[in-house]
């Protein structure tokens, strides 16, 4: 199913690019074909703006994001490239760490394969949670590629572009000075509200099936990923126990670690107090659950030890002090 699913995004997405070749070839046409004629140099333009548009674009990091130079965080990109070879993945060339974000994951911005890491949960999770969440981020990964992230993309900026289009900021007040400037004659009557009406209707036309396309490869996409659910645990439990991987998801999901380190945030305590606080609260659970945990394998701690997580704490003693102060806008 995940191969069927697959396989009928990337031909959906493959004629979406068409389409976007189409758009530009269709309009370098028309300029050809009727060099003489003003009118057909505005129409092929146009279309060739549109095919400019929906080409695919390379995805950024979020401005917020800062990359760690490999000097700078020696040991976080040892551990990262400990868990990724034993995940069997191969590891990011680059690291980068985000203030206020809460999800890890690994993406791709231009040709680098980026690790990037939320400083909130990052901060208070033990060793072993850190390699779970490492290697959870490698275990989805999108592997949709370009064509399909492309096509994606490319569907979000016409959708927008069409469907979403508002007055600019300010059209009001500039066509208001115009007219009391030059009269009657310098702003034809009902002229920019036909042309926004005009738009409008343009974009609901073509929007429609700009809105099935994306729906339709969207669904496919899920599909194709919801089918790799259980092989992205399956390979989780590479370096993690049954239990490991669902514990660290109810707290990510829920919360739960959140609320503590926002309190202490506000009462003004560092990131070494925040963090021992956390490690007290692992200990007391813990504890509470020794009972249900005899039978548990005990953890591979060759990945990260105790030591080597407290040198990565060092690296990112700025980045915490830093992140802190805007903990409370996590919401």
């Amino acid at each position: 199913m995940r191969s069927v699913s697959r396989a009928a995004a990337l031909l959906l997405s493959l004629f979406v690019h068409a389409l976007t070749l189409a758009f530009m070839a269709v309009g370098c046409w028309i300029i050809w074909a009727n060099a003489r004629l003003a009118v057909f140099w505005l129409i092929g333009l146009l279309l060739i703006g549109i095919g400019v548009l929906l080409l695919p674009r390379a995805r950024r990091l979020p401005a917020d994001a800062e990359v760690l130079g490999r000097s700078a965080a020696p040991e976080l990109y040892a551990a990262a490239e400990r868990v990724a070879r034993a995940m069997g993945v191969e590891p990011p060339e680059t690291l980068a760490v985000c203030d206020l974000a809460v999800a890890t994951e690994v993406l791709r911005a231009g040709r680098r394969r980026v690790l990037l890491i939320g400083l909130p949960p990052w901060l208070v999770l033990s060793p072993r949670q850190r390699v779970v969440l490492l290697a959870r981020a490698y275990a989805a990964e999108p592997d949709d590629g370009r064509i399909v992230g492309g096509a994606l993309a490319g569907l979000a900026v016409w959708r927008e572009s069409l469907l979403r289009g508002k007055e600019a900021p300010g059209r009001s007040d500039v066509h208001t000075r115009i007219g009391a400037t030059l009269g009657s004659a310098g702003t034809p009557s009902g002229a920019y509200a036909g042309m926004g009406t005009m738009g409008r209707g343009l974009g609901a036309v073509l929007g429609l099936p700009v809105l099935a396309l994306e729906w339709a490869l969207t669904r496919l996409v899920q599909a194709a990923r919801g089918d790799a659910a259980a092989e992205e645990l399956q390979r989780v439990r590479r370096v993690a126990t049954d239990a490991e991987p669902a514990e660290l998801d109810g707290l990510l999901r829920d919360g739960r670690f959140l609320a503590p380190v926002q309190a202490a945030a506000l009462r003004g305590q560092s990131a070494a107090e925040i963090r021992a606080a956390a490690r007290d609260r692992t200990d007391a659970g813990d504890r509470a659950d020794a009972g249900d945990r005899a039978d548990t394998p005990e953890p591979e701690d060759g990945l990260l030890t105790a030591g080597a997580s407290e040198r990565i704490d060092a690296e990112l003693s700025g980045h915490f002090a830093r992140a802190i102060k805007g903990f409370g806008l996590i919401s």
